[in-house]
């Protein structure tokens, strides 16, 4: 049911229809749903979420007439509309994500009244609840249902897809605990077992592994991880937003081990992957917090520095010089120090990296 694919596939499951066409629907009915989701499918393959969102919600309200309220194609159709809010970011429909967990909530009840209560069916909507409610114990509880289902299946490419769904759900919320961080670590050996290098679930996991010992500061098994990642992704003609942020996650480990050259190496390949605006100020891979001076502290004093320097082909800071400031030059001394270990991507023209001016205000606040 739940299986590993290819990275060049589509990472976003479409719930499959179990009827093509009805036939007591009109033709022109049959007609304009069959458009409205083959336009749907089309906006997911070409990255348009905004316009996923448009035509889920047009499936969704053509389904219940297609196929019937309590029928599982309309809630297949609901799990992908509640998919689709959660994941559009355009301003206007910011306030209805809400609306996502009533969908997937009607969903996972149709579900419930087509299958017993144990049935490994009911994991992908209970799965789908979790993802898009913004109530950390509603999906808390989904994915505790969907992780006691998948763990009675005997199915361990079902409950390895569950234990990292729920690791990415839950990981950053009050109910983080070892039992989701081992979860994690069993789906991560299985997919190494069980998938090709390539496969969406075998780097993803990867990734998620990588970043967890990262966050625990185990480098040198995070290491290892974000560089198979990135050779995983290197067969794309695109940047995947795993390999980007694993370049970067590197040069973070690296500069804290104090591995300039090797950090260097990634800082350059995100410049290759971005683009370097020249109007705005460009955010450092790796930052140096900057010392509040132990005076201006004790004496609640606040200030600001603007420094102005230039990014070397490496991605190094050289030259850095205040050129407004507020509070004094000691925090003028700080900011300069802070600045001079950054790193950054450097600017490529030409496929080649150059050498590039920028600017930084940095803030030094107590907080009151």
């Amino acid at each position: 049911m739940i299986k590993g694919i290819n990275i060049m596939q589509s990472t976003w499951k479409i719930l499959p229809l179990l009827v093509v066409l009805n036939s007591f629907l009109p033709v022109a009915m049959a007609r304009e749903f069959s458009q409205v989701y083959d336009s749907y499918r089309h906006a997911l393959e070409i990255g348009n979420l905004s316009d996923a969102r448009k035509f889920a919600e047009e499936a969704y309200q053509l389904g219940e007439a297609k196929f019937g309220k309590d029928s599982l194609n309309y809630a297949n159709l609901g799990l992908n509309f509640a998919k689709a809010l959660r994941d559009d970011s355009s301003k206007k429909y910011v306030e209805r994500k809400t609306q996502a967990t009533e969908v997937a909530k009607n969903s996972l009840a149709i579900y419930r009244t087509h299958f017993e209560g144990t049935a490994t069916e009911l994991i992908e909507p209970l799965m789908v609840v979790g993802d898009v409610t913004q109530d950390n114990r509603l999906a808390r509880e989904s994915y505790k249902s969907a992780l006691e289902i998948a763990e009675d299946s005997g199915k361990p490419d079902i409950l390895a897809v569950t234990q990292m769904g729920a690791f990415k759900r839950l990981s950053h919320t009050e109910f983080y605990d070892r039992s989701l961080f081992s979860g994690l670590e069993d789906a991560h050996e299985y997919f190494i077992n069980s998938l090709p290098p390539n496969a969406v679930d075998r780097l993803e996991a990867t990734y998620l592994l990588a970043r967890a010992y990262h966050g625990q500061k185990k480098y040198s098994k995070a290491e290892p991880l974000y560089l198979e990642v990135i050779k995983g992704y290197d067969v794309l003609d695109f940047t995947h937003p795993y390999s980007l942020s694993s370049h970067s996650r590197l040069v973070e480990l690296y500069e804290h081990e104090g591995e300039r050259d090797k950090a260097t190496k990634h800082c350059i390949a995100i410049g290759s992957m971005t683009p370097w605006d020249d109007n705005q100020e460009q955010t450092p891979l790796f930052r140096k917090p900057a010392k509040y001076p132990i005076n201006l502290a004790k004496r609640g004093k606040d200030g600001w520095v603007e420094v102005h320097f230039t990014v070397d082909e490496m991605g190094m800071v050289r030259d850095p010089k205040v050129t407004r400031s507020s509070g004094g030059r000691a925090f003028e001394a700080a900011a300069v120090e802070a600045v001079s270990a950054w790193r950054f991507a450097p600017k490529f023209e030409d496929g080649k990296p150059v050498k590039a001016k920028t600017a930084v205000k940095m803030a030094f606040e107590i907080a009151k």
